[in-house]
């Protein structure tokens, strides 16, 4: 095959998928970051990449109590004019908790045609998180008027940073060394 065939075999290729769209899914959990320090905290958001005539929706998340504390949540970009009511979190089974989340419009016409986030939840990461993979999930309650699927993301928890005050003290000790000879030579 001559250079100039394959050429345009391969441009024509790439025009063909320039022209298909990327098929994202239309669910899934944004977090910010997609890891966390312990002790720190972060903000984990429920995606709809097509929401269409949102009115309301009812929703549980359900996270992990041995890794999240200090729970809030507040309507996502999306859903900046609904108000949102979220109920306390109760046990799931194990170290699961469970909080039921309501989302319902003020005024004004059903949400339709946009993509962004239905809901913005804050936790902080337990500063005796186990250092490991954490599993979020947000899933519509039966009967809900809006349907959310199962929809799972991960956070993965790291270790903060910790001072190193024996590093400091040996290039203390060093210098120290250091100007000591310095003084002996001269």
């Amino acid at each position: 095959m001559k250079i100039g065939a394959s050429a345009r075999a391969l441009a024509m290729c790439a025009f063909v998928l320039a022209a298909i769209p990327a098929g994202a899914a239309p669910f899934s959990i944004i977090s910010t970051p997609t890891s966390g320090q312990r002790g720190q905290p972060i903000t984990i958001s429920l995606f709809d990449s097509a929401v269409s005539n949102l009115e309301a929706a009812d929703f549980w998340l359900t996270f992990d109590s041995a890794v999240f504390s200090d729970f809030s949540a507040s309507p996502g970009s999306a859903t900046s004019g609904f108000s949102l009511a979220a109920g306390n979190p109760v046990s799931a089974g194990g170290s699961l908790l469970q909080v039921d989340l309501s989302l319902a419009i003020n005024l004004g016409l059903p949400v339709d045609g946009v993509a962004g986030t239905l809901v913005d939840v804050d936790f902080l990461i337990k500063p005796d998180a186990p250092l490991a993979d954490s599993e979020l999930v947000f899933e519509a309650k039966p009967f809900s008027d809006y349907a959310i699927p199962r929809t799972a993301g991960r956070v993965n928890v790291m270790g903060g940073s910790v001072p190193e005050p024996i590093s400091s003290m040996l290039v203390g000790m060093a210098l120290l060394t250091l100007g000591v000879l310095r003084r002996r030579r001269t």
